[in-house]
């Protein structure tokens, strides 16, 4: 089944298997659509599983690694196992489809060829963090079509569409693996890692008042660390991040929940409701509760 998705609220023990719709099968797949007004982008994220992602209809941001471009529709991305990365609309609308996989649908196991030869090359590979796929390069547009009918097997659910949707992430990761094209950017580096530990932090505890200095010694790291990771990987303070996470949960409690806006405002941190009011302007341009009237019709 493929599951609708605006946003997300990224859970902070990354070492867990995600939490897919059959235990059984380790693989979800995602819609995601925003349109401008509206809900625009993922957070900042990391997870154990591999990704897939490719446009739809329209544009999006794709940034990881220290990497950004904007991925036009028919393209698409290549994201390893922990790495730090998020998607946002570019334009007016935008489609996107996401393969969210365990290693385990490909290999079974660690201990057999498939492991071996196709999933252990990618994951352990330190300067392979992502890539992006482009449909004017053969054997990118061989990966993204994989993906695409990987897509339409799950949309279907016929008898057999989880035979057929391992077979394309498969073909597509197979690919990839026989060919590998290095970002060249070492990304488990000793400074994305503690900036990963923040991140979950805050992922955990946004709702509640969070200081550099509680960061930092959450991180084992000096506050001054902890600022030079985050302006280092993220371009803003941990204080601005903060403050743009609570907002991105914020605007997902308005569209998918009838808790008041005051409620709202608490939940995500903001003990103030005039300060609550006023950064979600500036973040999204009107209010929250014109936000939730433009977009709840």
């Amino acid at each position: 089944m493929i599951q609708k998705m605006t946003t997300i609220r990224i859970a902070a023990d990354k070492e867990k298997e995600q939490m897919h719709a059959n235990p059984l099968f380790p693989c979800s797949v995602y819609c995601i659509e925003w349109k401008k007004g509206g809900i625009q982008s993922l957070p900042w994220h990391w997870h154990r599983e591999l990704e897939f992602m490719y446009v739809a209809s329209g544009k999006a941001v794709v940034e990881y690694a220290g990497k950004r471009a904007i991925v036009p529709e028919g393209e698409g991305f290549f994201c390893n196992s922990r790495v730090l990365h998020r998607y946002r609309l570019e334009g007016d609308s935008c489609q996107l489809y996401c393969i969210v996989f365990d290693d385990k649908l490909i290999s079974g196991g660690v201990a057999n060829v498939f492991y071996k030869k196709y999933v252990q090359p990618i994951i352990t590979d330190e300067l392979f963090s992502g890539k992006y796929l482009h449909m004017n390069i053969k054997r990118e547009r061989d990966v993204i079509t994989r993906i695409k009918k990987a897509c339409l097997a799950v949309q279907g659910e016929n008898f057999g569409y989880e035979l057929d949707l391992r077979y394309h992430v498969s073909k597509a990761l197979a690919i990839l693996s026989d060919h590998p094209t290095a970002s060249m950017i070492q990304y488990t580096t000793p400074q994305m890692e503690r900036t990963k530990v923040m991140v979950d932090y805050i992922h955990s505890h946004y709702g509640e008042p969070i200081t550099i200095e509680k960061l930092a010694f959450h991180a084992g790291i000096s506050e001054r660390e902890a600022q030079r990771c985050f302006q280092s990987i993220f371009s803003m303070s941990p204080r601005q991040y903060l403050q743009n996470y609570r907002l991105q949960v914020a605007e997902e409690m308005l569209l998918e929940s009838g808790e008041s806006i005051l409620s709202i405002g608490l939940v995500c941190g903001f003990s103030n409701p005039s300060h609550f009011s006023k950064a979600f302007k500036l973040y999204r341009g009107c209010s929250p509760h014109v936000f939730r009237q433009r977009n709840t019709k």
